[in-house]
């Protein structure tokens, strides 16, 4: 059983966290507490347009997965990042959509 992720999933989440490093996700969660959503849309926006809700979809209907292991990856970085919005709730969604 391998516990270490692979070259590819190390490449992966490196790249998520240099984006979310260049994001100013401090900025982002600090509006969102105070109830501007705008630049954590914004951010939201970009993860969705990278592709990160597409590792809960199958690729029969467009998704990149199911790939549990690169998103349980990517929330560890999302996390560690403090990104602030409904991530989860969006991953799961994608996922039982992709189901029904």
């Amino acid at each position: 059983m391998r516990f270490l992720p692979t070259e590819e999933q190390a490449a992966f989440t490196g790249s998520l966290d240099a984006m979310l490093s260049a994001a100013d996700v401090p900025r982002a969660a600090r509006a969102w507490a105070a109830g501007d959503h705008a630049p954590g849309r914004k951010l939201f926006a970009r993860l969705a347009d990278a592709g990160l809700f597409a590792l809960a979809v199958p690729e029969a209907y467009g998704g990149a997965g199911p790939l549990p292991v690169e998103l349980a990856l990517a929330f560890v970085e999302l996390g560690r990042h403090a990104v602030p919005g409904p991530l989860a709730e969006t991953a799961a969604a994608a996922a039982l959509l992709a189901e029904c």
